[in-house]
This record gives C-alpha cells, sequence and structure tokens, in this order.
C-alpha cells in the first residue's frame, strides 16, 4: 500500500513538474519573440480593406505600442500584383497578409511564398487545437498548414438595399432579382476578380440556386460590375443604383451608421451560408519583421484579438 502512495505520489510530482516546465517554456520563448519585435519597431500588413480595421488594429497598438502597425490596404488583386511585383525585385516588405480565399491560396501559397503557420503559434490558447471550434486548425489551402480560416459566418445575406427605392418585403429570395423591375438596377462586385469566390460557390452549388441561377442572375438583369466597393456603396446610397449584390457588411454598417438611405438585403428562402469571408491570415516567407509578425498573429488569434476584429469589423 505504502508503495502504491508513493508511486502515485511521484507520478503527480513529475505531471506538475512537466506543466510547470512547459509554462515556463513557452513564456520564456514569447518573453524573447516579443523582445526581439519591439527591436523590429514594426510589422507589414497586407489586407483588402474594410471598415474596422483600424479600430480593431488600435486594439493591437495599446498592448503593444513599441510595435508600428503598417496596414497596407487593397483589393486582392491589387495586393497580389504588388506581392508579386516586390518578389521578383528580390524586395520583402510583407509580413502577414489577411484577406479571402482565393488570392491567399492561388497567389500567395501556390507561389511557395508561405510560412507554415504552426511557426508562428507560441500562446497555449492559440497553438493548443483544443481551444478552438471542432478541436483543430482550420486552413484553406489544400496541405492545410499554411491559410488559416480565423473566422467563420453564417449568414443570409443577398446584399444590400437602397431604401427609398426597395420596399423591406419585396425581394423574399436570390430569385426575386430577377424580376424584369430590378433589370439595370442591381451592381455587384466583378465575378471574374478575385473577391467573393465563397459567395459565388455558395450559389453554384446550392440546390436552391445552381449554375441556372447564376446564369440567368448575369445575363437577364443586366447588372453592372464593379471591383470598387466604396463607389459601389456610394452608388447605392445615392440611388443610381437599387441593389448592391454581396455588399460587404461592415461596409454596409458603416453606411448606416452614417445615416445613409440603405439597408440590409436578405433571403428569407434559400439555405444560409457558412463562409469565412476576408478572414484569412497567412504568414510570409523572408518576412522583414518576423518576430512582430508573430506577436501579431498570436494577438489576432488570442480570444483578445478575435473579440477586438469581431467588435469592429463584425467578422
Amino acid at each position: 500500500m505504502g508503495l502504491k502512495v508513493m508511486s502515485l505520489g511521484a507520478g503527480l510530482l513529475l505531471s506538475f513538474a512537466a506543466a510547470a516546465q512547459a509554462q515556463s517554456d513557452w513564456k520564456s520563448e514569447w518573453e524573447k519573440t516579443l523582445a526581439a519585435a519591439e527591436k523590429e519597431g514594426e510589422v507589414a500588413l497586407y489586407g483588402a480593406y474594410r471598415s474596422g480595421v483600424r479600430e480593431a488594429v488600435s486594439e493591437f497598438s495599446k498592448r503593444y505600442p513599441k510595435i508600428k502597425f503598417n496596414h497596407v490596404a487593397g483589393s486582392g488583386s491589387e495586393l497580389a500584383n504588388k506581392v508579386m511585383a516586390e518578389k521578383r525585385a528580390n524586395r520583402h516588405f510583407i509580413d502577414i497578409a489577411v484577406g479571402g480565399s482565393g488570392t491567399m491560396v492561388l497567389v500567395y501559397f501556390r507561389g511557395g511564398l508561405l510560412e507554415a503557420m504552426s511557426s508562428a503559434f507560441i500562446l497555449p490558447e492559440v497553438k493548443d487545437p483544443s481551444h478552438w471550434w471542432g478541436k483543430k486548425h482550420h486552413y484553406a489551402d489544400p496541405e492545410g498548414g499554411f491559410v488559416l480560416m480565423a473566422q467563420g459566418d453564417v449568414n443570409t445575406r443577398i446584399g444590400a438595399l437602397n431604401t427609398k427605392l426597395v420596399k423591406a418585403d419585396e425581394i423574399q429570395s436570390w430569385w426575386d432579382l430577377l424580376s424584369p423591375k430590378w433589370k439595370g438596377k442591381i451592381v455587384m462586385t466583378d465575378p471574374r476578380s478575385r473577391g467573393n469566390i465563397g459567395n459565388w460557390r455558395y450559389i453554384y452549388y446550392n440546390p436552391e440556386l445552381g449554375p441556372d441561377f447564376v446564369r440567368r442572375l448575369l445575363s437577364e438583369t443586366e447588372v453592372t460590375f464593379s471591383s470598387n466597393e466604396r463607389q459601389m456603396m456610394d452608388w447605392l446610397a445615392s440611388g443610381k443604383y437599387a441593389i448592391y449584390v454581396m455588399a460587404k457588411d461592415e461596409d454596409l454598417a458603416q453606411a448606416m451608421k452614417q445615416g445613409l438611405s440603405v439597408d440590409f438585403l436578405e433571403s428569407r428562402k434559400e439555405m444560409a451560408e457558412l463562409g469565412t469571408g476576408s478572414g484569412h491570415i497567412a504568414f510570409f516567407k523572408n518576412a522583414p519583421h518576423p518576430n512582430a509578425a508573430r506577436v501579431y498573429i498570436n494577438w489576432f488569434l488570442s480570444r483578445e484579438g478575435q473579440t477586438a476584429w469581431q467588435k469592429y469589423t463584425g467578422g
């Protein structure tokens, strides 16, 4: 009996010692990384413009005032062209990218530009998969390790409407967009661009919509395409167009806050969409500020960072 008690006691001591060592290891690594990051002095993130990013990032700057945050904003295509031009010239300015899966996977991942995300994980709440939905990290790239899905959205959104031109109950379904009443009065993101791939995938593979709906939407409605999201929101608010399909939630929320005549346009008939929007994050090879990048990635993926991101961007 005495031997069993002693064995149990020894086992507990070893377990406590291992736990203490693990905690000591990550804290030591974190302190070392943070010190190096503060010495680097800044972190450069390339990401699509979206309302609330500045406010969300200000929370990071408050937490780590010695690390300047440099946000280079643009569309996925614009930023991809910029990154590739920099890489061809052997100039390395980007540390991290945040955006949609199209550019992140088709350009950055396939171009071999990314580090494995796990190489940046330090904080236990970030590194340990058990803290994540489904008890694992979710990735968009085929190798499952480079383009991390950092947000998930469930919605029934079609886009946005001008409240002076569209009555609240006039559009109940995506199919209602095909009504002759809206011919020439719809604006949307150019489907040939990399943006909104998830939205198009949802429509195309949705048994309630599918290829036939896509064909009719693009051929029968005289829809206007643009890649300038701010311009499209301005057009909607001014009444130039009655409907803005696939409008970004955060841009619409900002316009509503300004008192403009716009509102959310929802489908009340088709099944909801589960997507990740522009909430993917990737860590670049040859990052000029690798330690600052690791600090930002860990903050962004922590409860504090995710709460700030959700609060200000709606993601």
